[in-house]
């Protein structure tokens, strides 16, 4: 068996690439040329506009494009199935699930709003003050009362 190539030393081979070095860490490691990559900050933008600039912090920030990468993922899965390709139906339906469930922790986020007076019953609250003033001044007081 001398013609028999070694087993092992063809499977040694190293293979040097950039790709094998790539680290994705967050959302801004991506390559921003892809349609993937531009929808994915599109979502995470559009999340972030629901808070206050000042009130967002990183962790918010950290979900928020979390979710937009989610978002994008079962984008992609569900234009590939309708486009006819070989997408399995149980794995669209839990990225889907999954990007909707990071959208709804990222805006569970949200503080509630403060509550605001609304015009109407402010104006309301003005004239019953003047009404109030208005009998008061009207009324005489116990001491003209006994005075008489």
């Amino acid at each position: 068996m001398a013609d028999a190539p070694e087993i092992g030393r063809d499977r040694k081979k190293r293979v040097h690439s950039r790709l094998h070095k790539l680290r994705l860490r967050t959302i801004h490691h991506l390559d921003g040329r892809t349609t993937a990559a531009r929808r994915a900050r599109a979502v995470a933008r559009e999340l972030l506009a629901a808070f206050d600039p000042a009130a967002v912090t990183p962790a918010m920030r950290q979900a928020a494009e979390r979710a937009g990468l989610f978002c994008s993922i079962a984008e992609d899965m569900a234009s590939r199935k309708l486009a006819g390709l070989s997408v399995c139906g149980d794995e669209l339906f839990r990225a889907e699930g999954c990007a909707r469930r990071a959208i709804n922790a990222v805006l569970a986020m949200k503080p509630e709003p403060k509550p605001t007076e609304r015009p109407g019953l402010r104006l309301a609250r003005q004239r019953w003050a003047q009404q109030a003033a208005a009998r008061a001044a009207a009324t005489p007081k116990k001491d003209d009362r006994n005075a008489s």
